[in-house]
């Protein structure tokens, strides 16, 4: 699992991006996973995530806050 920052949320288009800590390539972060979890994501937010690479980069598969804002 890696620690990161939510940096974008486009909560209308079901979409956003983490940064993780240790890089400064964002991360996707699609619907399916906004909508599976029962959490709340927010800009700003430390989150705990896993990713997989995929044809345009990396996409989280699981996410969880760390702390809520």
């Amino acid at each position: 699992m890696q620690i990161g920052t939510v940096t974008q949320m486009f909560e209308l288009r079901g979409f956003g991006f983490i940064t993780p800590d240790n890089s400064d390539r964002d991360v996707f972060l699609g619907s399916d996973i906004i909508q599976s979890s029962i959490i709340d994501l927010h800009e700003g937010q430390r989150v705990e995530f896993d990713a997989v690479e995929s044809g345009p980069g990396l996409i989280v598969t699981s996410v969880q806050v760390l702390a809520p804002l």
